[in-house]
């Protein structure tokens, strides 16, 4: 049987992430899950791909604020209040209407950064619908590359660390849900699955960038695993590891919880 064996959320968008026992869903995916993100003035976003050192940014979410964190430095950061000013950031070809956080946390986080960079803030009346081609009507996203969650196998993260000379954790690959018992790849013919309670669509393999070759404990940018990767997980649309995944309502999901594969791509399940 499959069974969840960790969970992370990232409430800060290419920032640090969070181990977690169990986690509870809204209407966004992961409740906290990438509400927040690092912007420029004009809306441009700020993430790992420019600037690996974000993965030394810790961010955790407190009663109606954000707690950042670098080294020994500290900045607690309010909710925006809802009538805040809101500037149009561009995530992915989606234009968002975000509020940005004080101007305390921008010149914090600007410090850490060693540039210009802003905090904005995602609330709950901000309609980010998910691509219409894998959704179902009303399926929504937070600040997410597209889909509320990231789901990857163990026996792949196995497959992949057999073909390195030095192993990677999961953490590498930023997901949600991280399954305990598939065979390599088995999660590629998943189609629906439930975790405790909780259904979930798996919609489309997840394709890879150069924060995988980011280690998150350092912050250096490296070639692997994505150059090993790119060998033997090259498909239409890039170089794909782990899945996309819709949930279908709310509730929650801990870590011991059973994953049933209730149908896959290529036939129904028994």
């Amino acid at each position: 049987m499959h069974r969840v064996a960790a969970l992370f959320r990232y409430p800060l968008k290419s920032a640090a992430g969070e181990n977690h026992q169990e986690l509870r869903l809204d209407q966004f995916g992961v409740e906290g899950d990438r509400r927040w993100m690092v912007t420029s003035r004009d809306g441009v976003p700020i993430t790992q791909r420019e600037h690996p050192g974000l993965s030394l940014l810790k961010a955790r979410t407190e009663a109606e604020s954000l707690m950042l964190t670098w080294g020994a430095s500290s900045c607690r950061v309010p909710v925006p209040a809802p009538d805040s000013p809101r500037i149009a950031v561009n995530i992915w070809g989606d234009s968002v209407g975000l509020p940005l956080a004080g101007p305390e946390s921008s010149r914090w986080l600007s410090g850490r950064l060693g540039l210009e960079a802003h905090l904005a803030f995602m609330p709950d009346d901000v309609e980010r619908p998910v691509n219409p081609r894998y959704a179902q009507t009303g399926d929504r996203t937070a600040l997410t590359d597209g889909y509320p969650l990231h789901l990857i196998g163990s026996g792949s993260m196995n497959d992949l660390n057999g073909r390195l000379d030095q192993p990677v954790g999961v953490q590498r690959f930023r997901p949600n849900v991280y399954v305990e018992g598939p065979a390599p790849f088995a999660e590629d013919e998943w189609l629906e699955i439930r975790i405790g309670d909780c259904g979930f669509r798996v919609v489309k393999p997840c394709p890879r960038c150069t924060v995988t070759t980011i280690d998150p404990a350092t912050g250096v940018r490296g070639k692997e695993p994505l150059q090993t990767l790119a060998g033997y997980r090259r498909m239409d649309g890039g170089v794909m590891f782990g899945q996309n995944v819709i949930h279908d309502g709310g509730g929650e999901i801990r870590v011991g919880d059973p994953v049933e594969v209730l149908s896959r791509r290529d036939a129904q399940a028994t």
